[in-house]
């Protein structure tokens, strides 16, 4: 996983599966993120293959803790696979998407 500032946002950038096995560290390392209260993350899903429940409850707690902590937050980069999930799901109600990167820092 990667972690970059630029232009004021922090962005979060896992890679591969975000599944039962990766969620929970992808959770905790986002969480510690968000505990420095960026004014803006944005989690990057472009090198996402696959994503299953547990990494939508690990973006889910991203989203909810932003929330309390008044953090600008919203994902970018779907690949088609995992944005069927994650609109199946729900998740595009209640947590911004975006097509791109770019897209996200142009709109949060």
């Amino acid at each position: 996983m990667k972690i970059e500032e630029k232009d004021g946002f922090v962005i979060v950038s896992p890679s591969g599966k975000l599944d039962t096995l990766s969620a929970p560290e992808f959770s905790k390392e986002l969480l510690v993120v968000l505990d420095k209260k960026p004014q803006a993350c944005i989690v990057d899903l472009s090198q996402i293959s696959f994503l299953s429940s547990s990494g939508l409850q690990a973006i889910l707690a991203g989203a909810k803790k932003s929330k309390k902590d008044g953090i600008k937050y919203g994902v970018s980069g779907m690949n088609e696979m995992v944005k069927d999930v994650f609109v199946l799901s729900g998740f595009d109600r209640f947590i911004e998407a975006f097509d791109s990167l770019e897209g996200a820092m142009d709109s949060l």
